[in-house]
């Protein structure tokens, strides 16, 4: 061996008379002349007693040396540094403890380096003991300790600071959350299916033989199926097993295959009745399975969050458990909550004893981002109050505390180090406001890449997109292609995306475009043929509602359960059942739209608001009437939450019972609540029934009553979806180029409240009559079981595409080993405006600034966004920007500046601000808008170094530009026109025929010798093969057909992350350069300088906090 430890087999454990405990030496040194490189060390203490064992292994750290990229040269004996081990009780006897140490290390090659594919180890042992009680012990001097040799200090005790290589994304939901992380440390290599998928196919396979269905087909009888079943089964060798389906779970991956392979063979030879009935089911079978998620496959993990309950779905309702207000309101430490279940637990506890719960818990803490909103938090004998903010920044802690609880209880599973990455998912429709938030907040915790780049919506759809090509590659791409409309070499389909969550919904509609583009060159060997496809997900349009999901359904169903009550128990006072003396509140004391002759008249509370609309006086008096008989409006009374949540809890579970999809011939469900839960009701506010009157109260609810108590919330959810597709396909399909109407090719549903009868229905009424959207069922895709993980899951997993994606070209070995290759180009995402944006003008109409679809590009190579810039406009005293993301929906309140207080700050008067004042506005992919301020026109800021060609010199005159024009034409592509033999396939650049005296620019130098002057700017078309753009002047005056050369101009070399357009300045004495990106303005920080005419100043909108109702938060303690 090339390491040698050196290590006392055995060891008397001693101490010091200053519970310093005495420990073997542990030193490492090499052997031979060949020196080795340590790549890890590992040590560990077992035995008796086990606290002892414990606290001796916290002195020896165990070290990994791969993790930090740099691995231990041992080129003399290294002894490791102990760090000292107190032990404050008397040492016990009969210590029986194994000290084992591990080196794993290579040997060097010829030149010194680590033969890295041949790892070897070496072990040793020491026995650390004392004597037995009762045995003679020789006591030692503690002096004659061995003296350590020259001790090297071994950096062993502390491990180095890693980045964990992966990331995690959280979805932190309205109800409830999830994690997932990318974690590379486990690659499965794809030899069969994937371990999600093949888990599922053992189910079903047993799940299908251990029922042995039969289908009702005419002739058949079932004495028929269970004959062939028998034989069957036996030719399966399977017939005496009561449930022959087990045999599934017990063979590995290969004879699952053969398994199946099998049960194919032996079906051809079976009845065709019976041979057909089997296939339908087993196609079905299979269906489903290559739908299931490979998670595995691409190293992503459902964090489980709640581990008590073995689940990655925890419910996002906080418990403000930790407290320290001397810290400040950003500190990650002045506040610690807890989520889940147990959250949960603690507040209903607190209710029951009548303690204040707000502040304390929030059941739906997401719905306040972006409020400014606080608390009064009191706990353990601390005081504070606490922005909402604060709150949430401690629930996205405790998501990413939790994460990290995880990845400890599962070491093997998960890489180590800190985390670096966060994606962190928001609601579509969330105003910068909250994301800034958002992303300020989880970076306080210690994370220093935040990615804020998919919305809800965007990530389930990148979700559905990668399930379906499951989890062949190949497979899935054909796949996909039968799908999708195509255009010569490209297939493309249109996605509209609807997430009713439990508190918002979020829509999303994206055209997917699959190329294939070949990387070889003509005449390039291909090897095995394997292909290249791109997926492009354009974004068509976005949008959705704050308040609007499940929680609101629950709201109106807890207000329908509240009347039905309230009307229940003042019946029985009328019909003298119950004595009028029993409830809190008299007949008189109602409104007189409840009484006849002084008598509450039954079902006349209950009606106004059993119905869809709710609205006007009639059932505000009956909420404000069921509010007398049955309080749970706990905002000024902490008393009243109690009997809230306890019928809240009622209405959660109406909901579930009445909204379930039936069998087509199953009963209508109906839900009860009977007397006995009326009465817990009353009894928590001291309100007791008679015994004898208990059973003979109780209130039903029907799905009939269900349905109209919902139908609002669901139809103004589809309501935006057809809205949303109306209006972009409508603009797609008005375009000449356009043969037949665009239209809705797949709906992708998610969220728990889509498993509603009543939204398929409705999905049904609206879609099946559009002329943009052709129902077929198959298309429309919804499963439970991932309504939740597809969120984090989806934008996990479109981190890893753009992370860890390639070009095309560098693919070519890949492909030639026979390799299908997928790049779906989410970024493509950022690249286009998902909704509308509109100033407020005079007489309520609104002026479009930036329209839906407008395509964004990189302004300055030192941009790191998409941007997109509006025309210049005159500036007003008060600046409303409004979001409108289609026609007919009510537009949102997007940002505002206050140029009134701009102009008293510039000593300006209102007449001399809004004549001389301009405004640009400038909108980035995550939908913040800038306002680029000037006096006038703005002045461009030309660099000297750009290439140059002199236009003049080569023209024959001194300027170019005069009296508004220019002398000549000025073009590019001309050469390309003449090789295509066509005459008018050139691009003018500058047009003498053209008045440019709107146009004219004042150019301004990096080099302030030289004067400014006028010029001229235009954007240029793509450049050619070549990389040049190559221009000629033409005459009008006189008139020529001749072009004549004045140069060539490179494309400008860049490096963009966006696209990125080109521009050709032209000065007034005939000087022509190439730009890239937009040509930057004359700026300067100081607002002072809009004193000076053409000099632009930046300022940025100030962004609107969302706009939250009382009427549809339904934990205001107002209900």
């Amino acid at each position: 061996m090339s390491v040698k430890i050196e290590l006392l087999n055995r060891y008397q454990l001693r101490i010091k008379d200053n519970d310093l405990l005495l420990l073997p030496v542990i030193e490492i040194k090499p052997t031979e002349t060949n020196l080795p490189h340590i790549s890890r060390i590992d040590i560990s203490v077992t035995g008796k007693p086990e606290d002892l064992a414990a606290q001796i292994q916290s002195v020896y750290k165990s070290v990994n040396f791969l993790l930090t990229n740099k691995l231990l040269r041992l080129s003399s004996p290294q002894r490791f540094k102990q760090n000292d081990c107190r032990w404050y009780q008397s040492l016990p006897a009969s210590v029986n403890c194994v000290l084992q140490v591990k080196v794993e290390y290579f040997d060097s090659d010829e030149i010194g380096n680590p033969i890295l594919f041949v790892p070897k180890h070496s072990t040793a042992e020491c026995v650390i003991w004392t004597y037995p009680v009762g045995d003679t012990q020789i006591q030692m001097p503690v002096e004659d300790t061995i003296t350590p040799i020259s001790q090297i200090e071994l950096p062993l005790e502390e491990k180095p600071e890693i980045s964990y290589p992966g990331w995690f994304s959280i979805d932190f939901g309205t109800s409830n959350s999830t994690v997932t992380l990318y974690d590379p440390k486990v690659i499965v290599t794809p030899d069969s299916l994937p371990g999600e998928q093949e888990e599922r196919l053992r189910d079903r396979l047993a799940a299908w033989l251990n029922q042995r269905p039969i289908v009702d087909i005419p002739g058949i009888s079932r004495q028929a199926w269970d004959l062939e079943w028998q034989k069957f089964l036996t030719e399966l060798k399977l017939v005496n097993q009561s449930q022959p389906g087990e045999i599934f779970r017990s063979f590995d991956s290969t004879e699952l295959l053969e398994a199946i392979r099998q049960i194919e063979i032996i079906l051809s030879k079976r009845y065709s009745w019976f041979r057909r009935a089997a296939s339908i089911r087993l196609n079905q079978i299979y269906h489903e399975v290559f739908r299931v998620p490979p998670l595995e496959w691409q190293s992503l993990i459902s964090v489980e969050l709640d581990k008590d309950r073995r689940l990655s779905e925890i419910k996002s309702e906080l418990e403000v458990v930790s407290l320290e207000p001397s810290l400040t309101e950003d500190n990650p430490a002045k506040v610690k909550v807890i989520l889940g279940e147990q959250a949960r637990q603690h507040r209903l506890e607190a209710i029951v004893r009548g303690e204040e719960i707000e502040g304390k818990f929030l059941h739906s803490p997401k719905r306040y981002f972006g409020q400014e909103r606080s608390f009064q938090v009191t706990l353990d004998g601390k005081q504070d109050t606490i922005q909402v903010n604060s709150l949430l920044q401690a629930a996205y802690a405790q998501l990413i505390e939790l994460t990290e609880k995880y990845r400890q209880r599962y070491p093997g599973k998960c890489s180590e180090g800190k985390f670096y990455r966060a994606v962190v998912t928001y609601p579509t429709i969330a105003s910068p406001f909250v994301r800034r938030e958002i992303e300020t907040r989880v970076k306080n915790l210690g994370i220093e890449d935040v990615q804020m780049a998919y919305d809800e919506a965007i990530s389930v759809a990148i979700f559905f997109l990668w399930r379906e090509f499951g989890g062949d590659l190949n497979v899935g791409i054909e796949s996909f292609k039968t799908r999708c409309r195509y255009d010569g070499d490209k297939w493309w389909q249109n996605v509209l995306v609807l997430d009713i969550g439990g508190g918002t919904t979020d829509l999303a509609l994206i055209r997917l475009t699959l190329e294939e583009i070949n990387p070889f060159e003509p005449g390039e060997d291909r090897g095995d043929g394997g292909r290249y496809y791109q997926l492009t997900p354009k974004l068509l349009g976005s949008s959705g509602h704050l308040q609007l999901g499940g929680e609101l359904i629950t709201l109106r169903l807890f207000l329908l359960l509240k009347a039905a009550i309230a009307d229940c128990l003042l019946s029985a006072v009328t019909s003298q059942l119950l004595a009028k003396d029993v409830l809190k509140v008299q007949a008189e004391e109602l409104s007189d739209r409840f009484l006849e002759n002084g008598k509450f008249q039954p079902g006349k509370l209950l009606a106004c608001v059993d119905k869809e609309i709710r609205e006007g006086d009639a059932y505000k008096d009956a909420l404000n009437a069921a509010e007398k008989v049955l309080p749970t409006r706990w905002k000024n009374s902490s008393l009243r939450a109690q009997t809230f949540y306890t019928l809240w809890e009622q209405a959660e579970n109406a909901k579930i019972i009445l909204g379930q999809k039936r069998c087509k011939d199953s009963p209508e469900p109906t839900f009860v609540v009977d007397g006995q839960k009326i009465a817990e009701l009353l009894q928590q506010q001291d309100i007791y029934l008679p015994n004898e009157v208990i059973d003979s109260l109780s209130v039903t609810l029907t799905v009939h009553q269900f349905e109209k108590a919902v139908s609002p919330v669901i139809k103004e959810a589809i309501g935006i979806a057809q809205g949303l597709v109306e209006n972009a396909l409508r603009t797609k399909s008005s375009n000449p180029n356009t043969q037949n109407n665009e239209q809705v090719d797949w709906l992708i549903l998610s969220g728990k409240t889509c498993n509603f009868e009543l939204v398929e229905r409705e999905l049904y009424r609206v879609f099946s009559k559009s002329d943009y959207f052709v129902w077929n069922k198959d298309r429309v895709t919804f499963e439970p079981e991932y309504t939740k993980l597809a969120t984090s899951a989806g934008a996990c997993y479109a981190e890893k595409l753009r992370q860890l994606g390639f070009a095309a070209k560098e693919s070519k070995q890949l492909l030639q080993k026979g390799a299908n290759q997928l790049y779906i180009d989410v970024k493509n995402l950022f690249y286009f405006l998902p909704c509308s944006f509109k100033r407020e003008v005079i007489g309520g109409s609104l002026d479009p600034i930036f329209h839906a679809g407008q395509e964004l590009y990189q302004l300055q190579a030192s941009d790191a966004i998409a941007k997109f810039r509006s025309d210049w406009q005159g500036m007003q005293l008060t600046n409303n920007i409004i979001r409108q993301d289609f026609e007919n929906i009510k537009p949102q309140l997007w940002g505002s500046y206050n140029g009134d207080a701009l102009m008293k700050k510039l000593s300006m008067n209102e007449e001399d601000f809004k004549n001389h004042i301009k405004v640009q506005f400038e909108i980035n992919q995550k939908l913040d808008i800038d306002l680029l301020l000037c006096r006038g026109n703005p002045h461009y800021l030309i660099s000297v170094n750009l290439p140059c060609l002199d236009a003049a010199r080569a023209i024959g005159t001194s300027t170019v530009i005069s009296d508004n024009g220019i002398v000549c034409d000025i073009a590019v592509n001309v050469a390309e026109s003449a090789n295509a033999l066509k005459t008018d396939a050139h691009t003018v650049v500058f047009d003498a025929n053209k008045d440019y005296s709107k146009d004219l620019r004042v150019f301004r130098y990096d080099d302030v010798i030289i004067p400014q002057e006028m010029g001229l700017i235009t954007e240029l078309p793509p450049f050619p093969v070549s990389g040049k753009h190559t221009f000629y002047f033409q005459f009008h005056n006189p008139k020529s057909n001749k072009w004549e050369l004045i140069g060539q101009l490179p494309q400008p070399f860049v490096k963009s992350e966006y696209p990125c357009r080109y521009y050709v300045s032209l000065s007034e004495k005939g000087i022509l350069r190439v730009h890239a990106f937009e040509v930057p303005y004359w700026t300067s920080t100081n607002l002072e300088c809009l004193q000076q005419e053409g000099c632009v100043f930046r300022d940025t909108l100030q962004a609107q906090p969302n706009d939250v109702k009382a009427e549809r938060d339904p934990f205001s303690g107002e209900h």
